[in-house]
């Protein structure tokens, strides 16, 4: 295959992202539009890209035998939790963000950066694999990861005002089951009725569907040229525990996928888009979920605005290894 032929998904998204930030600099868009983009991508234009997708590329038997699907990213993640875990403490983290660095350690942008990416780089083809990685870690950071979150309130509390008091809260309840049940998660329970009752949806959603769901990469790949120029990225000062999470994101959650996926026969799609899912930057959740929990978010929102930077490079390099052979 032709080397530019394999990057042409990859060409297309540079270009957008770089529409998205020279369009920030003009002054035609703002820190405001990328949260309207995001909104509107993770609400409106991923559910129902992935109802249109999902009957496209599942059957029922598909459906039936998504046991391995499931295993895999289960075990990577809480592998990856694990070591997260084990290094927080190993490397001295404080205290007050030693929740965050865990979350962060274990969660990448499946959702709103990976689904338009992996679609972008594999086809529709890679969409199902990637539902699954995304709708399993929701699942996780919604309770071990905002439990470890929950953590740092009181701890960040205490930095604040000499208070050492921790109080956990409970890891499951009313507001974790609503931050589950995502727009994404319910548009994927739609696209399995439909496709477990063998039920076509009338023409004109189908069309309705398709054109808002084909949204989804142009909204993705502008908010990160927005949030790319919007970061003031020259004022952060890199500590140890900021340069292990980048190589948390970009190195071991990759290489526990790689790990685990040559112990577990696995469809070789279905490996490379895991393989990519694991090396998306930090999921954008952790800093909201930060906020309601009282934990340190500025530290996240860093985070979260390096790693999608760096992926910028990380991803490219990562499919051209998998395009090759090389991994």
């Amino acid at each position: 295959m032709d080397i530019f032929e394999s990057l042409s998904g990859v060409f297309s998204c540079m270009l957008m992202i770089g529409l998205g930030y020279w369009l920030t600099h003009r002054g035609w868009f703002t820190a405001e539009t990328g949260r309207l983009f995001s909104r509107m991508a993770m609400t409106i234009a991923i559910p129902l890209y992935m109802i249109v997708s999902m009957t496209k590329s599942y059957t029922k038997q598909d459906l039936l035998q998504a046991g391995t699907a499931a295993a895999v990213p289960i075990l990577v993640m809480l592998t990856v939790y694990a070591i997260g875990v084990v290094v927080s403490f190993a490397a001295r983290v404080p205290e007050h963000r030693r929740g965050a660095f865990q979350a962060m350690f274990f969660v990448s942008n499946s959702g709103f950066i990976g689904f338009p990416v992996n679609v972008a780089l594999f086809g529709e083809a890679a969409l199902p694999y990637a539902v699954i990685y995304y709708l399993l870690q929701t699942m996780l950071f919604w309770t071990i990861g905002v439990w470890s979150l929950s953590l740092d309130g009181p701890r960040f509390a205490g930095l604040q005002n000499g208070s050492t008091v921790i109080v956990p809260r409970p890891v499951f309840g009313l507001s974790t089951l609503r931050n589950i049940v995502t727009p994404p998660l319910i548009g994927s329970v739609v696209a399995v009725v439909l496709i477990l009752g063998s039920i076509k949806l009338p023409t004109f959603l189908a069309s309705t569907f398709t054109y808002l769901g084909g949204m989804t990469t142009p909204l993705a790949m502008l908010f990160l040229g927005i949030a790319i120029h919007v970061s003031n990225l020259k004022s952060v000062r890199m500590t140890r525990d900021m340069w292990i999470l980048i190589a948390a994101r970009f190195l071991i959650a990759p290489g526990v996928v790689i790990l685990v996926t040559s112990l577990i026969p696995v469809p070789e799609l279905m490996r490379k888009v895991y393989i990519i899912e694991a090396a998306m930057p930090v999921m954008t959740q952790v800093s909201i979920a930060a906020r309601a929990y009282n934990a340190d978010a500025n530290y996240i929102a860093v985070m979260t605005a390096i790693t999608t930077v760096m992926g910028l490079f990380t991803i490219p390099t990562y499919f051209l290894l998998l395009q090759f052979g090389i991994l």
